[in-house]
Protein backbone atom coordinates (compact mmCIF):
# COMPACT_ATOMS: atom_id res chain seq x y z
CA UNK A 1 0.00 0.00 0.00
CA UNK A 2 1.60 3.41 -1.01
CA UNK A 3 2.07 6.16 1.50
CA UNK A 4 -0.35 8.83 0.08
CA UNK A 5 -3.10 5.53 0.85
CA UNK A 6 -1.85 5.02 4.38
CA UNK A 7 -2.48 8.90 5.07
CA UNK A 8 -5.90 8.87 3.99
CA UNK A 9 -6.79 6.18 6.08
CA UNK A 10 -5.20 7.60 9.04
CA UNK A 11 -7.16 10.94 8.16
CA UNK A 12 -10.31 8.93 8.23
CA UNK A 13 -10.12 7.45 11.67
CA UNK A 14 -8.96 10.14 12.88
CA UNK A 15 -12.19 12.65 11.64
CA UNK A 16 -14.12 10.04 12.37
CA UNK A 17 -12.86 9.53 16.30
CA UNK A 18 -13.87 13.14 16.09
CA UNK A 19 -16.89 13.02 14.77
CA UNK A 20 -17.71 10.27 17.46
CA UNK A 21 -16.57 12.37 20.17
CA UNK A 22 -18.48 15.47 19.28
CA UNK A 23 -21.68 13.60 18.65
CA UNK A 24 -21.30 11.76 22.13
CA UNK A 25 -20.93 15.14 23.52
CA UNK A 26 -23.59 17.24 22.14
CA UNK A 27 -26.01 13.67 23.21
CA UNK A 28 -24.80 13.60 26.58
CA UNK A 29 -27.85 14.42 28.73
CA UNK A 30 -27.76 17.97 30.07
CA UNK A 31 -26.65 17.80 34.24
CA UNK A 32 -27.83 21.14 36.03
CA UNK A 33 -25.70 22.07 38.82
CA UNK A 34 -27.41 21.35 42.09
CA UNK A 35 -29.15 24.24 44.00
CA UNK A 36 -27.73 25.52 47.11
CA UNK A 37 -30.44 26.27 49.74
CA UNK A 38 -30.02 28.13 52.53
CA UNK A 39 -29.96 26.75 56.23
CA UNK A 40 -31.77 27.20 59.03
CA UNK A 41 -30.67 30.38 61.02
CA UNK A 42 -28.42 30.17 64.13
CA UNK A 43 -29.16 32.16 66.12
CA UNK A 44 -28.94 33.41 70.38
CA UNK A 45 -30.20 36.20 72.79
CA UNK A 46 -29.56 38.45 75.59
CA UNK A 47 -31.60 40.12 78.59
CA UNK A 48 -30.60 42.38 81.16
CA UNK A 49 -32.51 44.18 83.58
CA UNK A 50 -34.33 47.67 82.94
CA UNK A 51 -32.97 51.10 84.56
CA UNK A 52 -35.48 52.46 87.41
CA UNK A 53 -36.12 55.90 87.11
CA UNK A 54 -37.70 58.49 89.47
CA UNK A 55 -40.13 60.75 87.97
CA UNK A 56 -38.32 62.96 86.32
CA UNK A 57 -36.68 60.84 84.72
CA UNK A 58 -33.18 60.06 86.42
CA UNK A 59 -31.58 56.37 86.78
CA UNK A 60 -32.44 55.43 90.56
CA UNK A 61 -31.18 51.77 90.13
CA UNK A 62 -32.12 48.67 88.48
CA UNK A 63 -35.78 47.35 88.16
CA UNK A 64 -35.47 43.63 89.14
CA UNK A 65 -38.82 43.15 87.70
CA UNK A 66 -38.74 44.43 84.25
CA UNK A 67 -36.00 43.24 81.45
CA UNK A 68 -35.19 44.05 77.99
CA UNK A 69 -34.27 41.55 75.69
CA UNK A 70 -32.63 41.11 72.13
CA UNK A 71 -31.53 38.85 69.46
CA UNK A 72 -28.56 38.13 67.07
CA UNK A 73 -29.98 39.46 64.21
CA UNK A 74 -30.39 37.22 61.35
CA UNK A 75 -30.18 37.69 57.83
CA UNK A 76 -33.79 37.35 55.69
CA UNK A 77 -35.16 37.47 58.76
CA UNK A 78 -39.20 37.93 57.93
CA UNK A 79 -40.26 36.48 61.93
CA UNK A 80 -39.85 36.86 64.94
CA UNK A 81 -41.37 35.27 68.18
CA UNK A 82 -41.10 35.26 71.77
CA UNK A 83 -42.89 33.95 74.66
CA UNK A 84 -41.96 35.49 77.75
CA UNK A 85 -42.74 32.80 80.07
CA UNK A 86 -45.17 34.69 81.85
CA UNK A 87 -48.11 34.42 79.85
CA UNK A 88 -47.22 37.71 77.41
CA UNK A 89 -45.68 37.18 74.01
CA UNK A 90 -44.21 39.49 71.27
CA UNK A 91 -43.44 39.69 67.81
CA UNK A 92 -40.72 42.46 68.33
CA UNK A 93 -36.78 41.50 67.62
CA UNK A 94 -36.24 44.12 70.60
CA UNK A 95 -38.86 44.52 73.66
CA UNK A 96 -39.47 44.33 76.99
CA UNK A 97 -41.10 42.39 79.63
CA UNK A 98 -42.42 42.55 83.00
CA UNK A 99 -42.41 39.77 86.21
CA UNK A 100 -44.34 41.14 89.21
CA UNK A 101 -44.29 37.71 90.60
CA UNK A 102 -41.05 36.55 91.90
CA UNK A 103 -39.79 32.99 90.63
CA UNK A 104 -38.00 31.29 87.21
CA UNK A 105 -39.05 31.78 83.70
CA UNK A 106 -37.99 30.62 80.64
CA UNK A 107 -37.54 33.08 77.54
CA UNK A 108 -37.60 31.78 74.63
CA UNK A 109 -37.27 33.14 70.94
CA UNK A 110 -37.86 31.65 67.41
CA UNK A 111 -36.66 33.45 63.92
CA UNK A 112 -37.92 32.72 60.63
CA UNK A 113 -36.11 32.79 57.52
CA UNK A 114 -36.61 30.92 53.97
CA UNK A 115 -34.08 28.44 55.16
CA UNK A 116 -36.17 27.58 58.11
CA UNK A 117 -36.25 28.48 61.84
CA UNK A 118 -33.56 29.25 64.40
CA UNK A 119 -34.96 28.87 68.00
CA UNK A 120 -32.61 30.28 71.50
CA UNK A 121 -34.04 30.41 75.50
CA UNK A 122 -32.62 31.12 78.63
CA UNK A 123 -33.88 31.58 81.83
CA UNK A 124 -34.59 34.66 83.59
CA UNK A 125 -34.94 34.86 87.90
CA UNK A 126 -36.80 37.21 89.49
CA UNK A 127 -35.94 37.35 93.19
CA UNK A 128 -39.00 38.89 94.70
CA UNK A 129 -42.37 39.83 94.49
CA UNK A 130 -43.49 43.91 93.43
CA UNK A 131 -45.62 45.20 96.29
CA UNK A 132 -47.39 47.92 94.57
CA UNK A 133 -49.12 50.30 96.89
CA UNK A 134 -52.84 50.06 96.29
CA UNK A 135 -53.70 52.88 94.43
CA UNK A 136 -54.64 53.88 90.70
CA UNK A 137 -55.98 51.37 88.38
CA UNK A 138 -54.94 48.81 90.95
CA UNK A 139 -57.48 50.50 93.73
CA UNK A 140 -60.16 50.50 91.03
CA UNK A 141 -59.80 47.38 90.06
CA UNK A 142 -59.64 45.59 93.56
CA UNK A 143 -61.23 48.12 96.01
CA UNK A 144 -58.16 47.20 98.05
CA UNK A 145 -59.25 46.72 101.60
CA UNK A 146 -62.96 46.93 100.77
CA UNK A 147 -62.86 44.15 98.09
CA UNK A 148 -64.77 44.88 95.12
CA UNK A 149 -66.81 42.51 92.99
CA UNK A 150 -68.18 43.23 89.46
CA UNK A 151 -70.71 42.10 87.21
CA UNK A 152 -71.71 42.08 83.06
CA UNK A 153 -73.72 45.29 82.34
CA UNK A 154 -77.11 45.17 80.99
CA UNK A 155 -76.34 48.08 78.95
CA UNK A 156 -76.76 47.77 75.45
CA UNK A 157 -73.26 46.29 73.65
CA UNK A 158 -72.19 45.16 76.89
CA UNK A 159 -70.56 42.19 74.95
CA UNK A 160 -69.56 42.91 71.30
CA UNK A 161 -67.27 41.47 69.09
CA UNK A 162 -65.41 42.28 65.50
CA UNK A 163 -62.71 41.17 63.24
CA UNK A 164 -60.17 43.98 64.40
CA UNK A 165 -58.61 45.00 67.69
CA UNK A 166 -62.07 47.40 69.54
CA UNK A 167 -64.39 46.25 66.35
CA UNK A 168 -67.87 45.29 67.14
CA UNK A 169 -69.01 44.27 63.12
CA UNK A 170 -69.86 40.37 64.51
CA UNK A 171 -71.80 41.40 67.15
CA UNK A 172 -73.64 43.84 69.57
CA UNK A 173 -75.45 42.40 72.70
CA UNK A 174 -78.84 44.28 73.42
CA UNK A 175 -80.40 45.81 76.36
CA UNK A 176 -80.29 42.97 79.18
CA UNK A 177 -78.95 40.42 76.63
CA UNK A 178 -77.29 37.91 79.26
CA UNK A 179 -79.48 35.25 80.57
CA UNK A 180 -79.94 35.06 84.38
CA UNK A 181 -76.60 32.47 84.42
CA UNK A 182 -74.98 34.84 83.24
CA UNK A 183 -76.06 38.29 85.32
CA UNK A 184 -75.39 36.26 88.65
CA UNK A 185 -71.72 35.82 87.83
CA UNK A 186 -69.11 37.62 90.06
CA UNK A 187 -65.81 38.63 89.28
CA UNK A 188 -63.20 39.62 91.88
CA UNK A 189 -59.41 40.74 92.04
CA UNK A 190 -57.88 41.27 95.36
CA UNK A 191 -55.02 43.55 95.94
CA UNK A 192 -52.20 40.25 96.24
CA UNK A 193 -52.50 39.24 92.99
CA UNK A 194 -55.53 36.42 93.06
CA UNK A 195 -58.30 35.92 90.49
CA UNK A 196 -61.78 34.97 92.11
CA UNK A 197 -64.91 33.92 89.28
CA UNK A 198 -67.87 32.72 91.53
CA UNK A 199 -70.48 31.58 88.63
CA UNK A 200 -72.74 30.54 91.34
CA UNK A 201 -72.75 27.16 89.71
CA UNK A 202 -73.14 27.48 86.01
CA UNK A 203 -71.31 28.86 83.04
CA UNK A 204 -72.74 29.98 79.48
CA UNK A 205 -70.37 27.44 77.44
CA UNK A 206 -69.91 28.62 73.72
CA UNK A 207 -68.24 25.51 72.83
CA UNK A 208 -71.13 23.29 73.24
CA UNK A 209 -73.76 25.82 71.45
CA UNK A 210 -74.23 28.92 73.95
CA UNK A 211 -75.66 26.36 76.47
CA UNK A 212 -75.29 26.40 80.46
CA UNK A 213 -72.99 24.39 81.93
CA UNK A 214 -72.59 23.27 85.78
CA UNK A 215 -68.79 23.56 86.87
CA UNK A 216 -66.87 25.06 89.69
CA UNK A 217 -64.10 27.34 88.85
CA UNK A 218 -60.78 27.41 91.09
CA UNK A 219 -59.16 30.48 91.96
CA UNK A 220 -56.72 31.62 90.02
CA UNK A 221 -54.10 34.58 89.74
CA UNK A 222 -53.57 37.80 87.47
CA UNK A 223 -50.90 40.27 86.53
CA UNK A 224 -51.59 43.79 86.06
CA UNK A 225 -49.14 45.45 83.80
CA UNK A 226 -48.75 49.01 83.21
CA UNK A 227 -48.77 50.41 79.97
CA UNK A 228 -48.52 46.93 77.82
CA UNK A 229 -52.35 46.64 76.30
CA UNK A 230 -52.97 46.69 72.39
CA UNK A 231 -52.62 51.00 72.53
CA UNK A 232 -50.94 51.50 75.51
CA UNK A 233 -53.81 50.77 78.34
CA UNK A 234 -52.96 49.18 81.66
CA UNK A 235 -53.56 45.44 80.93
CA UNK A 236 -54.61 42.07 82.98
CA UNK A 237 -53.60 39.22 82.24
CA UNK A 238 -54.81 35.66 83.61
CA UNK A 239 -53.54 32.42 84.45
CA UNK A 240 -55.54 29.58 83.34
CA UNK A 241 -57.91 28.14 86.36
CA UNK A 242 -56.66 24.97 85.17
CA UNK A 243 -54.62 23.07 82.75
CA UNK A 244 -57.92 22.69 80.23
CA UNK A 245 -59.56 25.89 81.55
CA UNK A 246 -58.00 29.00 79.62
CA UNK A 247 -58.44 31.78 82.26
CA UNK A 248 -61.33 34.72 81.03
CA UNK A 249 -63.43 36.84 82.27
CA UNK A 250 -67.42 37.32 81.43
CA UNK A 251 -66.88 35.63 78.56
CA UNK A 252 -65.43 32.00 78.38
CA UNK A 253 -64.20 32.07 74.62
CA UNK A 254 -62.45 35.42 75.30
CA UNK A 255 -59.04 36.20 77.23
CA UNK A 256 -56.38 35.32 78.37
CA UNK A 257 -55.27 39.29 79.03
CA UNK A 258 -57.56 41.92 78.27
CA UNK A 259 -56.95 46.13 77.85
CA UNK A 260 -58.20 47.72 80.65
CA UNK A 261 -60.27 50.82 78.21
CA UNK A 262 -62.19 52.38 80.45
CA UNK A 263 -62.00 52.20 84.59
CA UNK A 264 -64.18 54.02 87.37
CA UNK A 265 -65.29 53.18 90.80
CA UNK A 266 -68.25 51.84 89.10
CA UNK A 267 -67.56 50.95 85.17
CA UNK A 268 -65.01 48.78 83.92
CA UNK A 269 -64.52 48.49 80.12
CA UNK A 270 -62.27 45.48 78.80
CA UNK A 271 -60.65 44.42 75.57
CA UNK A 272 -59.37 41.35 74.52
CA UNK A 273 -58.73 38.63 72.21
CA UNK A 274 -60.90 35.73 71.18
CA UNK A 275 -59.99 31.95 71.93
CA UNK A 276 -60.76 28.83 71.02
CA UNK A 277 -61.17 25.81 73.08
CA UNK A 278 -57.86 24.55 73.70
CA UNK A 279 -56.32 27.92 74.77
CA UNK A 280 -55.31 29.48 71.47
CA UNK A 281 -56.16 33.26 70.33
CA UNK A 282 -58.60 33.19 67.23
CA UNK A 283 -59.38 36.11 64.89
CA UNK A 284 -61.70 37.75 66.79
CA UNK A 285 -61.54 40.24 69.46
CA UNK A 286 -63.99 41.21 72.53
CA UNK A 287 -65.04 44.48 74.32
CA UNK A 288 -66.91 43.83 77.92
CA UNK A 289 -68.36 45.99 79.94
CA UNK A 290 -69.22 45.52 83.45
CA UNK A 291 -70.58 47.52 86.43
CA UNK A 292 -69.95 47.49 90.21
CA UNK A 293 -72.15 44.77 92.00
CA UNK A 294 -74.06 45.74 95.37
Amino acid sequence: MDTDMLKVIKFSSVAVVAICALVLTQCAPYEEEGISLPGAPVTSIDWSFIDAVDSTGAVIGIDSNRIAVSADAVEGAFLHLWDFGNGMTSDQPLDTAYYPVEGEYEVSYSVHTNGGMGQASAMVSIAQTLELPCEGTLALLTGCDNQKSWKLSTEIGAVSVGPSPYSTEWYTSPPDGQTEFQDDDRYQFTEDGAYLYNNNGSTMNPFDGYVETEMEIPPSTYFLTPGSGTSGEDQINLASFSETLCGFMGIWDSGPFYDIVEITEDRLVLHGPTQSGDCEQTDGWFTIIFTAAP
